[in-house]
C-alpha cells in the first residue's frame, strides 16, 4: 500500500499568493494523475517583518513554532511561499525534520539550468538588499518603487488591470535598457501580477511555479 505523502505549506505573506500556490499545485496534480497527497496549509498571520526589521525576532519566534507544529503532525515536506521571507529561512530549516527546500535556491537552480547570462530581478527591497538572488541585474530605483507599491497591495487585495499595464511597460524598458536574457518573479505576489509570462519576450522564472514544479517532483519519487 503506497504511503500518502503529507505537504506542509507555510503561507499568509500574503494569503492570495498561497492560495494561488495551493491552486496550482492541485491543477498539476489532477494533470499528472498523482495521487492526492494531505496538504496542510497554515496562513500565518504575522506582522509586517518584510519592511520593519522591529518585527523580525517576533516573526522568527512564531515561524519556528509553526515549523514545529507541522513536524509534529508528520509532515514529509516543508514549502514557505514567500521569497522575502526566506531571510529567515537557514533558522527554520535547521529546526525542521521534515524536507524545508529554500525556494530561492530552487530558482537559482533553474536559472543556472537555463545557461542564461543577464537575468533581472523583480522583487520585494527586502529581498534586494538581503542580496537573497545574487549577482542579478536590479531593476531602476523608478520600477523597484512601482513594485513595492503593487507587491503590498497584491499582498491584501487584486491589483487593477489599469496597474498592471503600466507595470508592464515598466518591465519591459527594464529588459530592453539592459538587454535582459531573461528574467525572476522573485516574489510570489508577482504570479498575481503577471498571470501570463509570455507578456515578455525573454523566458521568465516564475518562483510560484518553480516551487510548485519542485513538490510535483517530491510527490513522484516514490518512498
Amino acid at each position: 500500500m503506497k504511503k500518502t505523502k503529507k505537504i506542509g505549506i507555510i503561507g499568509g505573506m500574503g494569503p492570495f499568493a498561497s492560495a494561488n500556490f495551493l491552486q496550482s499545485l492541485l491543477k498539476e496534480i489532477s494533470i499528472q494523475g498523482i495521487n492526492m497527497p494531505e496538504i496542510i496549509l497554515d496562513s500565518v498571520a504575522i506582522k509586517d517583518f518584510i519592511s520593519d526589521e522591529k518585527e523580525v525576532k517576533p516573526a522568527l519566534i512564531l515561524l519556528k513554532d509553526r515549523v514545529n507544529q507541522l513536524d509534529n503532525l508528520n509532515v514529509d515536506l516543508i514549502v514557505m511561499t514567500c521569497n522575502t521571507a526566506h531571510i529567515l529561512h537557514p533558522q527554520l530549516s535547521k529546526n525542521s525534520r521534515a524536507l524545508f527546500p529554500s525556494l530561492i535556491d530552487l530558482v537559482e537552480k533553474e536559472v543556472g539550468k537555463s545557461n542564461l547570462n543577464r537575468i533581472g530581478l523583480l522583487a520585494t527591497p527586502t529581498t534586494i538588499k538581503a542580496n537573497l538572488y545574487s549577482n542579478k541585474i536590479l531593476p531602476s530605483k523608478k520600477l523597484q518603487k512601482i513594485l513595492e507599491k503593487l507587491i503590498k497591495k497584491a499582498i491584501i487585495s487584486p491589483v487593477s488591470l489599469h496597474e498592471d499595464e503600466q507595470l508592464i511597460l515598466e518591465v519591459q524598458k527594464f529588459i530592453n535598457k539592459s538587454s535582459l536574457d531573461g528574467l525572476i518573479l522573485g516574489c510570489t505576489e508577482l504570479s498575481l501580477i503577471f498571470p501570463d509570462p509570455k507578456i515578455f519576450k525573454v523566458p521568465v522564472f516564475n518562483s510560484l511555479i518553480v516551487l510548485t514544479n519542485s513538490v510535483i517532483n517530491f510527490l513522484n519519487v516514490k518512498i
